[in-house]
Order: C-alpha cells, then sequence, then structure tokens
C-alpha cells in the first residue's frame, strides 16, 4: 500500500489523497463557519460579531493542535518510509499525550479567566454577554478541539487520510446537526452554539482514538507509549514550530485587526470583518487540503531519498492550489453579493459593508495557494529554518506593520489593502526560496 506513494501517477496521488484531506481539514473550519452561518441568521449582527471576536482563541488551538499533529505527522511518514515502525509508533503516543496535556491546560486557564480574555479581545459594551454566553462553556470543550485536530494530522501522517476524512465528516456532522437545534429549538443561543460544537469534537475525538488503537494498519496507538520522551517532544515540536508559529501570529493579527476596527468602526465592521475571514476560509480550505494531502506524500518519498519526486509533486501542487485560488478570486467578487447575503439574513447595512470591503481584501487572493503550498513544501521535508522564515515574514514582518501603517494613512479601507498586500509580497518571497531549490511554479 505504501509503494504507490512513491510509484503512483503525481496528480492521481495528491488528488487521491487531498480530497481526504479537505474533508477532514476543511471539518475543523466547518465547525466555526457552521457557528458564524447559525448565529448570524438567528441572533444578528451581534452574535455574529461575538463569534468574531473568540476567532484567536479558535486560531490558537488549531495553533496547539498543528505544533504536535504536524509534527507528528511528518515524523510517522518519515519512519513509515524509513520501515521503521517502533520509532512511529513512539512518535504517535508521545504526540496525542502532549495534544491531550497541553489541551487542558488552555480549558482550564480559559475557563478561569474567561472574562479577562474577553475584554483583552475588545468584547466590551453590549458584545460582552455574547461573547461571554459562546465563550465560557466552549472553553470546556477546548482540549477536545486540540486533540481533534491534532490526531487528524497523525491519522493522515500514518497513510490513512480517507480514515480522517470519514471520522471528521462524523464530528461536523453532529456540529451542524445540533447547531440549529441548540440555538433556536431549545432556544440556547450563543451557549447551544458552544455546546453542539463541544459535542461534535467530542464524537470525532472518540472515534479517532477507537481507530489508531484498534484499526490502524501501520502505527498502532500502545498506550504504553502515551510517556513523554524529551527526544521525541523536542523533534516533532522542532517540526511543528513554523506551523504553529504562523497559526498564533495569525491569531495576533485578528486581535490587533478586531481592535482598530471597533476604534474606527464600531461592531459593524468587526461582524463585517467575520463575514470576510469566513469567506478567506472557503477559499483556503481546499489548499489547505493540498498541502495536508502531499504533507505523507513528501514525507515518505524525501524518507526514500527519492529527491526528483519530491520536486515534482512540489510543482504540480503549487499550479493545483494557484488555480484553486485564482478560481476563488473570481467567483467571490463576480458573485459576492448573492454569497454575502447568506451570513446576513435582512441587515442591509452589514451586507453592504461586507460587499464593499471584499473587492479590497480578496483583491490579491491568487497568491494565497504559492504562500501555503511554498511553506508546506519545507515543512514536509524537514527544513525548518525555511519553513520558519516563510511562515513568519507574513504575519510578523509584513501583516502587522502593514496593518498599522495602512489603518493609520487609510483608514478601514487601509486594514483590508494590508491583507492584499501581504499575499502579493509574500509570493515573491516564497517564489525566491522555492527557486533556490529548483523548483518553479511552472512544469
Amino acid at each position: 500500500m505504501l509503494e504507490i506513494l512513491e510509484k503512483e501517477k503525481i496528480s492521481k496521488l495528491i488528488i487521491r489523497y487531498s480530497l481526504p484531506a479537505l474533508v477532514a481539514m476543511g471539518v475543523n473550519i466547518l465547525y466555526n463557519l457552521a457557528d458564524r452561518f447559525f448565529i448570524g441568521y438567528y441572533i444578528g449582527r451581534l452574535g455574529i460579531a461575538g463569534v468574531s471576536l473568540t476567532m484567536p482563541i479558535a486560531t490558537l488551538n488549531l495553533a496547539t493542535g498543528l505544533l504536535f499533529g504536524i509534527g507528528s505527522g511528518v515524523l510517522m511518514s518519515i519512519n513509515l518510509g524509513k520501515k521503521d515502525l517502533k520509532r512511529g509508533q513512539n512518535i504517535l503516543g508521545n504526540g496525542i499525550c502532549l495534544l491531550f496535556l497541553v489541551g487542558l491546560l488552555q480549558s482550564i486557564l480559559l475557563f478561569l479567566f474567561t472574562d479577562k480574555v474577553i475584554l483583552g479581545l475588545g468584547g466590551t459594551g453590549d458584545l460582552f454577554p455574547y461573547t461571554f454566553d459562546y465563550l465560557k462553556p466552549l472553553s470546556l470543550g477546548i482540549f477536545l478541539q486540540v486533540m481533534y485536530i491534532g490526531t487528524n494530522e497523525m491519522i493522515i501522517g500514518s497513510g490513512a487520510p480517507k480514515k480522517a476524512m470519514f471520522i471528521g465528516l462524523i464530528g461536523c456532522l453532529t456540529n451542524i446537526i445540533l447547531d440549529p437545534i441548540f440555538i433556536n429549538i431549545f432556544n440556547l443561543g450563543m451557549k447551544g452554539a458552544a455546546l453542539a460544537t463541544i459535542i461534535g469534537n467530542f464524537v470525532a475525538v472518540t472515534f479517532q482514538l477507537i481507530y489508531l488503537n484498534k484499526y490502524s494498519p501501520y502505527l498502532k496507538l500502545n498506550f504504553k507509549e502515551l510517556s513523554l520522551k524529551w527526544n521525541s517532544i523536542i523533534e516533532l515540536s522542532t517540526i511543528g514550530m513554523p506551523a504553529f508559529l504562523v497559526q498564533f501570529f495569525t491569531a495576533v493579527v485578528v486581535i490587533l485587526t478586531n481592535i482598530i476596527l471597533k476604534n474606527l468602526g464600531g461592531d459593524l465592521y468587526i461582524a463585517a470583518f467575520g463575514i470576510l475571514s469566513s469567506l478567506y476560509l472557503i477559499i483556503f480550505l481546499p489548499i489547505v487540503a493540498i498541502y495536508q494531502g502531499t504533507q505523507p506524500i513528501l514525507g515518505y518519498n524525501y524518507g526514500r531519498e527519492n529527491i526528483s519526486r519530491v520536486e515534482k509533486i512540489c510543482k504540480k501542487s503549487l499550479i493545483y492550489s494557484t488555480a484553486i485560488a485564482t478560481l476563488g478570486f473570481f467567483i467571490i467578487i463576480l458573485a459576492n453579493d448573492s454569497i454575502i447575503n447568506i451570513f446576513v439574513n435582512t441587515d442591509e447595512q452589514l451586507k453592504e459593508v461586507a460587499i464593499n470591503s471584499s473587492k479590497i481584501y480578496f483583491s490579491m487572493i491568487f497568491f494565497l495557494g504559492i504562500n501555503v503550498i511554498g511553506a508546506g513544501y519545507f515543512q514536509a521535508i524537514g527544513k525548518f529554518k525555511t519553513s520558519l522564515i516563510l511562515n513568519i515574514s507574513k504575519q510578523v514582518i509584513l501583516t502587522i506593520p502593514l496593518i498599522f501603517i495602512l489603518s493609520w494613512k487609510f483608514g478601514i479601507p487601509g486594514v483590508w489593502l494590508a491583507t492584499a498586500l501581504t499575499e502579493i509580497l509574500m509570493a515573491i518571497i516564497t517564489l525566491f526560496y522555492l527557486k533556490r531549490e529548483n523548483i518553479k511554479i511552472i512544469i
């Protein structure tokens, strides 16, 4: 079975692994999108603005999950390529243990300091009760979110992307079904959306652990391996650190953006930002799927020292992801009225603001594929420093300074322009590093 990773046609292999990864990784995004959709529909502007304020929390959960999940998944793929199953199982056990312990710590801290966290995110005035009703109960299930995200990466890394897909679908469908029931029928409002998310994650994690313990064909979860070994922690954390940092600084960017929007335009623009972020995630989703799907393929072939095949896989991934980003750009620009209307129900003022803002916000989105796949390539082959440079450059060197400078110069339009300029500048940097590896976007 593993031999197909080095023998099957590359385009077919990418599709075979990326489609399950699309669903598996997309489930995590859909959890958040489902909450925003039903809250926006049933509760309105303040509800969706309240959920938007919690985006940094969701991003930090994603960061922790990817830190240990991607690090473990990449090492598992490489050790599968080397036929070192014992080492692969050791990495799996250490990764699961880290996900649980760190996720539990995040749950406890968020539960104890919910008020302070909300105020720090900018949730003052009318927004506070909406944000509190969502975040307080959600804090109890943070460790489940972290475990789901990270364990999903490990299942993909073990060579079973379809299993990750089906398990993720079960959890996501549970959340989607329960959202309208808890929010509207049971009249729980924001608390109902949080509860639906927790139950969905619980269901998914339960199935993940059952699969890894009983049905995984290559690397099984041995409960004797659920112990922390310092060398394994350092190794998997080093590989996963670039993914962690990009999500961490993404959270910082979201916090800064919300604070600036609050000061310049108020809750209306925070809600609009929540809608734009949701649309961004829809484009981001299939590109991340390609990135996730190619990780075990790249890792396996790199472990087998099949460098020419590694380069071809990267080139194909760049082409596919750029095509997807370009398609997303045209769909949102040409049909933004219909798309945004899904989120706003009858709020015409919010709809108008979101439509006008989207024209700037998404103007350079077609460069997104280059940036995601480029950084992912260096991560998959274990080139930590290069991956770290690319991930840090996008948020710290480009996005954060641009938000401050352009919002000061142009006001709220400058916030949207900062995102657009970041994409094109980051693409130039990424292509420079890929060229040094003899990888170009054309075949």
